[in-house]
C-alpha cells in the first residue's frame, strides 16, 4: 500500500480533475451513440465506465475543493479528511460498475447475443485508450511529491481504464475474426480487475478516516528522528495515527533535569519541527518530561 507524501498545489490537482470530468463526457457522448447502433458490451462497459468517471469526478472535484479550505472553528486542523472520503465514495461507485458490467456481459453471453463489429466500435475504444493514456501520464506527473487522495482515486480510475480499454481493443480483434463471444467475454475480467481496484481504493481511505497507525517503519523513523534532535534525552511514548491523509503524532521526550524552563522548550520546537518535516507528518504534539512515566528519581 502506497502511502502519501508531500502536498501537490491544489490548483493543479483541481484542474486535472475538471479536465478528466470533460475527456469522459465526450467519451460517454460517443459510446452512446456507437452503442445505441452495435450493440457492443465492451462498448456499453466502456460507456458505463464513463458514466461513473463523471460522477465519480463531480465528488472528487468537491472533495479537492472543501480540501483546500483552511481551518476554521469547526475544523481547527483543516478539511484533509474531505479528499479521502471523496475517493472512497469513488471506490463504491467502482464497485457499482464492476457488478453492472459483469451482469450485462454474462447475460449477453447465456443469450447468446452478438454485436456488430464495426469500426466504430474501435474508433470509440481507441480513442479513449488515447485520451486516457495522455492523462495518465499528466496525473503520473502531478502525482510526484503529493499527497492528494482526490488526485490517488483519479489515478486509480485512469489506470482502470486503460486496462478495460486494452481489454475491450482485444475483444474486438478477437470478434472481428469470428469469435463473437469475445465481447461479451472479455468484459468480465475487466468488470472483476474494476471492482478489485475499487475495493483496494476504499481499504486504504478506510485507513485514513478511521485513524490507523502507520507501519511500523514509520514509527521508528519517527521515534529516531525525534532522538536525534540535541538535547534529548530519551524518547518515551510515540503515538501516530491518520488524520486524513497525513499523520498526527503525540510523542514525549526526555530532557535533562538540569535544562531551564526556556531550554526545555526549545528542545521541544526542535522535535516538533524536526517531525514535521517528514513527508507523512501533518501536525505534531510535544510532551516534555525530566523522567519516563512510571520511573522514579
Amino acid at each position: 500500500m502506497s502511502d502519501p507524501v508531500e502536498a501537490q498545489p491544489e490548483g493543479r490537482v483541481r484542474a486535472l480533475v475538471t479536465g478528466a470530468l470533460a475527456v469522459n463526457a465526450m467519451l460517454l457522448v460517443a459510446a452512446a451513440l456507437v452503442w445505441s447502433t452495435t450493440g457492443s458490451q465492451l462498448v456499453l462497459a466502456q460507456g458505463s465506465d464513463s458514466l461513473l468517471d463523471i460522477g465519480a469526478g463531480l465528488v472528487l472535484a468537491v472533495s479537492a475543493w472543501v480540501a483546500s479550505r483552511p481551518g476554521d472553528d469547526n475544523h481547527p486542523y483543516g478539511h484533509e479528511r474531505a479528499e479521502p472520503i471523496g475517493a472512497l465514495v469513488t471506490a463504491i461507485f467502482a464497485g457499482v460498475l464492476a457488478f453492472e458490467v459483469l451482469r450485462s456481459a454474462v447475460g449477453a453471453l447465456v443469450l447468446g447475443e452478438e454485436a456488430r463489429m464495426d469500426l466504430w466500435v474501435a474508433a470509440v475504444l481507441g480513442g479513449k485508450f488515447v485520451l486516457k493514456l495522455g492523462l495518465w501520464g499528466l496525473i503520473r506527473s502531478a502525482r510526484q511529491g503529493s499527497r492528494s487522495q482526490a488526485l490517488r482515486a483519479l489515478a486509480v480510475d485512469t489506470r482502470n481504464d486503460l486496462v478495460a480499454c486494452a481489454s475491450s481493443l482485444v475483444g474486438f480483434g478477437l470478434a472481428r475474426q469470428g469469435f463473437a463471444w469475445a465481447d461479451g467475454a472479455l468484459a468480465i475480467p475487466v468488470a472483476f480487475y474494476i471492482g478489485a481496484n475499487g475495493f483496494q481504493l476504499a481499504r486504504e481511505n478506510l485507513r485514513y478516516l478511521m485513524g490507523e497507525a502507520p507501519d511500523e517503519e514509520v514509527l521508528t523513523e519517527l521515534r529516531v528522528t525525534a532522538a536525534q534532535v540535541h538535547g534529548v534525552v530519551e524518547v518515551g511514548r510515540l503515538l501516530a495515527q491518520y488524520a486524513g491523509p497525513t499523520l498526527q503524532v503525540d510523542v514525549q521526550i526526555v530532557v535533562a533535569p538540569s535544562q531551564s524552563l526556556v531550554a526545555a522548550h526549545d528542545i521541544s520546537v526542535g522535535v516538533q519541527r524536526a517531525l514535521e518535516e517528514h513527508e507523512l507528518v501533518g501536525i505534531v504534539f510535544v510532551h516534555v518530561d525530566t523522567q519516563l512515566d512510571g520511573e522514579e528519581h
